[in-house]
């Protein structure tokens, strides 16, 4: 599988075509607030192909020394679901992040708060079979409340050290005074 961190462009392509037929409109940021991670080099949007084709895209929030980062969004095309190569874009990922980060903390809708708890276990059943792991962390931000999962890429890091890189991830991403009581992180 082959990786391709996008620019600006292309990320705005993807986004328009792709992410919001992939994500609720509530739950999709704004290209610019995009735009604006990206120029901090805060934010990484990768595009993954098999044989030159789009198979995903991957959009992770980074701090530059932080071994941790955070996947923000996640979507396999719609016509591949279901075939493995979630779970092949997964494993490239933690590939691709090793030389320079331990783990790729993923958020997962709480089944006991969502509309359709059915789908929210199928997709932590994903993440766990790709090779993430439950943390004893949960969140709430901006009134969601959210389990947390760990795939490990260059090492293991505690639960502890992950809710420390979880909240520096988040404060550069959510400026004060949105941050306070709208971001909340629980355990770990």
């Amino acid at each position: 599988m082959q990786i391709q961190l996008l620019n600006e462009t292309q990320a705005e392509t993807i986004h328009r075509r792709q992410m919001t037929r992939d994500f609720p409109e509530a739950e999709l940021k704004p290209f610019s607030a995009v735009r604006g991670l990206m120029r901090r080099g805060l934010y990484e949007p990768l595009a993954l192909y098999e044989e030159g084709s789009l198979v995903s895209y991957a959009w992770q929030t980074v701090l530059p020394d932080c071994a941790t980062a955070l996947l923000d969004y996640f979507a396999v095309l719609p016509e591949l679901r279901g075939k493995g190569a979630g779970t092949r874009s997964l494993h490239a990922l933690a590939e691709y992040y090793a030389p320079r980060k331990r783990t790729l903390l993923i958020e997962c809708e709480h089944p006991a708060e969502v509309p359709d708890p059915a789908e929210a276990r199928r997709r932590i059943g994903f993440y766990l079979h790709a090779g993430a792991r439950a943390t004893a962390m949960e969140g709430r931000v901006f009134g969601v409340r959210y389990q947390i999962y760990a795939l490990p890429c260059g090492g293991a890091e505690s639960d502890a050290v992950l809710r420390r890189d979880l909240e520096a991830l988040y404060r550069a991403m959510v400026s004060d005074p949105y941050y306070r009581g709208n971001v909340i992180f629980y355990g770990g």
